[in-house]
């Protein structure tokens, strides 16, 4: 088994920068909740430690089979 430390390191470079607060621009860690909609939705609700905001997101994600451009 490979490991791809190269890939892992460029995915969390990817998704460091979304994980803040709308509010005061804290970095959150990981939302409070997630919950599972479909195969297809999930929605997150966050909350943050430094002004108390709280707020959802929701991810889409694509069907089965398919290419994003």
């Amino acid at each position: 088994m490979a490991l791809h430390a190269e890939a892992t390191l460029a995915t969390r470079l990817v998704t460091y920068d979304k994980n803040t607060c709308q509010q005061c621009q804290a970095w959150l860690l990981a939302p409070d909740w997630s919950e599972y909609l479909n195969e297809r939705c999930v929605r997150h609700t966050w909350s943050c430690e430094a002004c108390g905001y709280e707020f959802e997101t929701t991810v889409f994600f694509s069907t089965a089979g398919a290419v994003a451009a």
